[in-house]
């Protein structure tokens, strides 16, 4: 875009600035202020467990709900711990596809009224 002036009648040409212009100033001296994240540690399973045997107070919610049926029944570490297993995303995607497919065929043919295998 060219702008003009009415009072000395030049016309002045915006110019934009050059990328290396803006690179020769010395940057290595300046650094990037690091983010202040606050990192909250999660409970383990086995901390919660002592501490719930430890404090019976921890038996009630808002003094009010009692919560000794519900911890009765709560699984123990053992019982909920699963092996590390790896995930192949190919054998996952085609287990899942060949299940969705035969349920979905069988609503088919249920839909049909044709007898299910």
């Amino acid at each position: 875009a060219v702008v003009s002036t009415q009072s000395t009648g030049i016309e002045e040409i915006p110019t934009i600035p050059v990328l290396e212009e803006l690179a020769e100033e010395d940057l290595s001296f300046q650094v990037a202020e690091a983010p202040n994240v606050q990192v909250n540690r999660v409970v383990t399973i086995r901390e919660l467990d002592q501490e719930l045997h430890r404090h019976s107070a921890l038996m009630t919610l808002d003094n009010k709900t009692d919560l000794k049926i519900l911890t009765r029944f709560l699984n123990t570490e053992e019982t909920v711990k699963e092996d590390d297993k790896p995930w192949y995303w190919d054998r996952l995607f085609t287990e899942v596809a060949s299940e969705l497919n035969s349920e979905w065929e069988s609503m088919r043919e249920l839909e049909n009224g044709e007898i299910v295998r």
